[in-house]
């Protein structure tokens, strides 16, 4: 996605892993102990929709709602299910001209239930970063601005049982975390925006589970 256009060729690559993933588990059938994902690159800005028989909502949450110029802040991506969520992806945009990240981690929501329940956790791309030239997370757009690439992060591992669900976490929790600055003689207000959110299921058939969706915002005012 960098350099020898590799941004263009996100979506072959993406599909590609999750191709080469899937091959691997149903050749190794049951033993293999995990579910591969399904994710897919959509088109388009971000999505509300209602939650049927499962209640999933995926917000963005500013760890301030009011922050001085050239002050630093959090953003988190946090998850609320009521039934076990076996994977995730979205992007995120905000304005670049009011806000820089300097560096995004994994939250808890995934990593404390693999390290508890000795599974791993897959992300795709490998490296989380944001662009701040665009004031997008994760980097990469065609070139015709059509397509946001996205972040997914999946679990891997663990047994099937007789429901045929593996191990997912449920509740409350952060997927991403984003580590952020307000520009200096900046003021206003700054919009961050989730799209094409997807949270999968735990089945061993997986399917995407219908969320409610909701942004977040914060607000830049006083000097620096």
């Amino acid at each position: 996605m960098r350099r020898i256009n590799l941004r263009a060729n996100l979506t072959v690559v993406v599909f590609l892993l999750v191709g080469v993933i899937s091959l691997l588990l149903s050749g190794c059938g049951s033993a293999a102990g995990a579910a591969s994902p399904t994710f897919s690159v959509p088109t388009g800005g971000g999505s509300t929709t209602k939650a049927g028989a499962a209640n999933v909502t995926v917000s963005v949450v500013p760890s301030v709602s009011t922050v001085n110029p050239g002050s630093n802040f959090d953003v988190a991506v946090n998850v609320s299910t009521d039934v076990p969520a076996r994977g995730f992806q979205c992007s995120l945009t905000w304005d670049p001209t009011k806000v820089t990240c300097n560096s995004v981690e994994q939250g808890s929501f995934f990593t404390s239930f693999a390290q508890q329940n000795n599974i791993m956790v897959q992300l795709m791309p490998g490296n989380l970063a944001a662009d701040n030239k665009i004031g997008k997370f994760p980097p990469g757009i065609d070139p015709q601005g059509t397509i946001l690439y996205n972040q997914a992060v999946f679990l891997m591992g663990g047994d099937q049982a007789s429901d045929s669900t593996y191990p997912g976490p449920k509740g409350n929790g952060d997927i991403f975390i984003f580590h952020m600055t307000a520009l200096p003689n900046t003021s206003g207000t700054v919009d961050f925006k989730l799209a094409n959110v997807e949270v999968d299921n735990n089945h061993a058939k997986i399917s995407v589970m219908n969320s409610i969706v909701n942004n977040g915002k914060i607000t830049i005012s006083g000097t620096k």
